[in-house]
């Protein structure tokens, strides 16, 4: 299977990879002059693509530098229209003419994602390019996880990210891009390629000529420009004047006036969209019974909400109010007249972007355009969005709410509209995502009435499908109160605020400084007129000064701020425990977790086991919920210090109580405590695994962890891929202990009535456990151990695959496979090479049969030809098997580097090796220096 075509991730998927195609879809002039709008679309390439050959050279020279040999990325910025995407485009072609595989990403929330299609590997290509459209969309962990997935390649890979914004996202995304040295980021503005009126008589010109080649216009030159093209500010736009020269090809055509306004050019391609509504409803009556009015109705829900799938399709029209007996019959319609790009999706929106904004605008009052508004629309956005805070969000929200932010720059009333509806329900920011609260976070877009209302809905605490954005919104609204007042207290207040904020978006760096601030504001206040207030502050800054630290790995600086924040807190705790014992007890695990960090054990022992006697009085005091998670927070750190001094029965109770106080945590609060219960169910499975006992719980616990974090890194993938491949890891060693071999052996020879399966099955079962507990014992050195064990399972899947081989042969393979490499690591060659001979001509017929996949096949070959090295048996062949081995993996390092960038380093040194054994050291010494072999690596 092709990367192209392989979802990767952890949990959720978060992405997919397609190829990039250069040959846009077909469209006859016919079609094209009742659809204009078609013709603008950036993937049919009509206008030929002209300049911008300053930013062509700046993309070859990130591509080509050589002080980058792995992945870079590069983040192509600026507004709607500004031609990203014809740019992308442009670099994809020349970059695939020059050697480069191209692939695109699609988000998994992208519902215009197209279909599977069938793409092969580029043999022998320099490199990978990936483009990444509407980049900002994508959550940040999402991205990572796409950098992450391409790293490790033997040849460079480029991701290109293509976004109107460079704003708080992209900071986010480059402070945790710096965090990972090997992966270089920068920006890239694209400026407006007409920006010098000069040079857009040359633009229109060379659209004018496309545009009528397309729509069957055989002598376009007596087609002017607008008079407004060289003075309106808003042709800077290359779509822009795109759609100028558009409109005017149009009206020469139809022996009418070109439009000269901008706002009018959307309006007449609007006009004709509508025309092709009219001409199918009437030519069509009954085969197309939808009339203009509503199909224009639907459009506006479309371009607001879509694509959707097909049920949220006809929920949506009935939410906005698009009244009609056939509501599935107007689905139909529009999909004629709008052909969803995705299977199973409706609601396919109107394109360009930038022409279904000002569909939105112009068919909704408050303009002063000469296009027609529908009052019908003047409700219609509430009425999508209509709903209390505490019903389930509808699935279009998110996508409703950015298209009415990135509309509202262009046009004021429909600013006007956004506002008082986020006036009037200021929960919906947050409905809106991380992408529409990194928006509104934008300076001068929102007042300070708006943004003390959106203010005051922002969870109290972290809220990990928010985190970001609510750090976004937390600055700007912090910077808003800044401005505001002069009182010093208050400044350092809300900077320790702004602080826990950035915090919970995993923005330490940041968040380090806004609490070095505070904690030097409060400092510098005069102490004869501290306050409770002010004195409070200030501990509560050292503690996240210290807790921000320490997630930097500056554990003598957070110990020295966490220290001084216990002293105080201790002082208080005595005065009034119920008030400041949870704090103090949150501050004691930090600072046992600090302890622990620098070595010093016994103290991090006693000052967590602090923390917990302080917490369990208090769960029937002031804030037994704030209790509860200081003391689940401190019998988890307490669990894993005791179980890593051996004090593994301890250490069970202590877990076992952890995993009990966090149920009753997610029950009262699921979005701030579901990694801290995933986190606990781990630790107590591991000390089960540990124990060895009642191996049947800790099985259960780490399934649940493993379920509640595949959720978990479906929203941030960054922070909890890795504690789901760990909890993975650790299911994998309670199977093998759960069911030792010998168990199973004995089972077996009892007979099947000891398995609820029949006698077959019973023997696959023992098989596959055999197999199973050889491969740990290869991994811990006990060759000889293993030998015995696959010696057993190979006798017993070759019975079985003898009755059944397409269900067994793929066993079979992989017990011989495993069965040689014992062997070799033995002496014992000959049985060695007899069942690596095996072992690869079955896997050979299994991927002929598209049964097993080459990585299989590729595997083998490098097993059987290391062992006939290894045996100085026939080198001849064993080079042949080396070097398909290694084309197989040049052709799998192409579409998934990571994986099989190593193995392929393997393969290469491997046939060195036999070359040399052969005489021919030149050519040995040739592979060895090929890129990607400076080390071996360890297998």
């Amino acid at each position: 299977m092709s990367l192209r075509d392989m979802t990767v991730h952890e949990g959720p998927a978060p992405y997919r990879l397609t190829g990039w195609s250069a040959d846009p879809p077909a469209l006859s002039p016919e079609r094209a002059r009742s659809r204009p709008s078609l013709l603008l679309r950036s993937n049919r390439s009509v206008v030929r693509f002209t300049g911008r050959e300053p930013d062509l050279e700046r993309l070859r020279h990130w591509r080509d530098d050589a002080s980058c040999p792995g992945t870079a990325v590069r983040l192509v910025h600026g507004p709607g229209g500004q031609g990203k995407s014809r740019l992308a485009a442009q670099v994809a072609l020349l970059w695939s003419a020059d050697g480069w595989d191209v692939l695109v990403a699609h988000h998994r929330r992208d519902h215009s994602e197209p279909s599977a299609e069938s793409v092969h590997p580029v043999a022998g290509a320099l490199g990978t390019l990936v483009v990444v459209d509407y980049a900002e969309r994508w959550d940040t962990s999402d991205l990572l996880a796409l950098l992450r997935d391409l790293g490790g390649s033997v040849t460079p890979v480029r991701v290109l990210l293509l976004a109107r914004p460079a704003g708080h996202w992209w900071q986010v995304l480059r402070y945790r891009l710096d965090r990972d040295p090997g992966v270089p980021a920068d920006a890239q503005e694209l400026g407006p390629l007409a920006r010098n009126p000069a040079d857009r008589p040359g633009l229109f010109t060379a659209a004018r000529a496309d545009f009528a080649e397309q729509l069957g216009v055989p002598d376009p030159k007596g087609v002017t420009p607008p008079a407004a093209l060289l003075r309106h500010e808003a042709y800077g736009s290359v779509l822009s004047v795109h759609m100028a020269a558009l409109t005017a090809v149009l009206a020469h055509l139809d022996g009418t006036t070109a439009p000269t306004e901008p706002t009018e050019v959307s309006a007449c391609l609007l006009a004709r969209e509508r025309d092709h509504w009219q001409e199918l409803h009437r030519g069509l009556d009954r085969l197309f019974p939808t009339g203009p009015d509503t199909m224009a109705r639907a459009v506006y829900t479309a371009t607001l909400a879509g694509p959707l799938p097909h049920r949220a399709g006809l929920r949506a029209l009935r939410e906005i109010g698009v009244h009609t007996a056939e509501p599935g019959q107007v689905l139909t319609d529009h999909a004629f007249c709008y052909p969803p790009s995705a299977d199973g999706t409706v609601l396919e929106p109107l394109r360009p972007d930038r022409l279904g904004e000002d569909f939105l605008a112009l068919s909704t009052p408050g303009h002063t355009c000469g296009y027609p508004a529908d009052p019908w629309a003047d409700e219609a956005v509430a009425e999508l969005l209509s709903g209390a805070p505490e019903d389930p969000a509808p699935p279009w929200v998110p996508a409703a709410l950015t298209v009415l932010v990135e509309t509202s720059r262009r046009w004021p009333h429909m600013a006007g509209r956004l506002y008082q509806m986020l006036r009037e329900r200021p929960w919906l920011a947050l409905r809106g995502g991380n992408n529409v609260l990194i928006a509104l976070s934008e300076p001068d877009v929102l007042d300070s009435a708006l943004l003390e209302a959106i203010g005051s809905h922002l969870p109290l605490g972290p809220d990990i499908e928010l985190d970001v954005g609510i750090a976004a919104f937390a600055r700007r609204l912090t910077e808003d109160r800044l401005a505001r007042t002069d009182d010093a207290a208050a400044h350092a207040r809300l900077r320790t605020e702004l602080g826990a904020r950035l915090a919970s978006a995993d923005l330490h760096f940041q968040a380090v400084v806004e609490y070095q601030e505070a904690v030097a504001i409060y400092r510098r206040l005069d102490p004869a007129g501290y306050s409770l207030e002010q004195a409070y502050g200030l501990l509560i800054a050292l503690g996240g000064l210290g807790d921000s630290q320490a997630a930097l790995g500056r554990y003598e600086e957070a110990l020295a701020n966490t220290t001084s924040a216990v002293e105080a807190y201790r002082v208080w705790a005595s005065v009034d425990s119920a008030a400041y014992g949870p704090a103090l007890a949150r501050l004691l695990t930090n600072q046992g977790g600090q302890l622990w960090k620098l070595g010093r054990r016994q103290e991090a022992v006693d000052v967590t086991e602090e923390a917990i006697g302080v917490c369990r009085p208090l769960s029937g005091g002031r804030a037994p919920h704030d209790a509860e998670a200081a003391l689940g927070a401190a019998l988890g750190n307490l669990g894993v210090m005791l179980l890593r001094m051996d004090r593994a029965e301890e250490a069970l109770t202590v877990t076992a109580e952890s995993v009990t106080v966090h149920r009753r945590l997610v029950a009262a609060d699921p979005a701030a405590h579901r990694p801290g219960l995933a986190e606990s169910l781990h630790r107590y499975a591991a000390v089960r695994e540990t124990l060895r006992t009642d191996t049947g719980r800790a099985a259960d616990a780490v399934a649940e962890a493993i379920e509640t974090y595949s959720d978990l890194a479906g929203v941030r993938r960054s922070r909890f891929a890795e504690p789901l491949r760990s909890s993975r890891r650790l299911q994998d060693d309670l199977d093998d202990t759960s069911f030792p071999a010998e168990f199973r052996r004995a089972a077996l020879r009892q007979g099947a009535d000891h398995v609820s399966v029949s006698p077959d099955d019973a023997y696959a079962v023992a098989a596959a456990l055999l197999v199973r507990h050889a491969d740990r014992c290869l991994a811990e050195g006990q060759s000889a151990k293993a030998r015995d064990l696959l010696t057993e399972a190979v006798g017993q899947y070759r019975s079985l695959a003898g009755t059944a081989p397409d269900l067994y042969a793929h066993e079979l393979a992989n017990a011989l496979h495993l069965a040689s490499l014992a062997e070799a690591r033995l002496g014992e060659f000959a049985s060695a090479l007899a069942h690596t001979t095996d072992a690869t001509e079955l896997v050979r017929a299994l991927v002929e049969a598209g049964i097993a996949e080459p990585p299989a096949l590729a595997a083998v070959l490098v097993a059987n030809a290391g062992i006939r090295s290894a045996a100085g048996a026939d080198l001849s062949l064993a080079l042949g098997l080396a070097r398909e081995a290694a084309e197989l993996y040049e052709q799998l390092v192409r579409r998934a580097p990571a994986t099989f960038g190593q193995e392929l380093v393997l393969a290469r040194h491997l046939l060195a090796e036999i070359l040399h054994g052969l005489g021919d050291h030149s050519a040995a010494d040739e592979i060895l220096r090929a890129p990607g072999n400076a080390g071996r690596g360890e297998s």
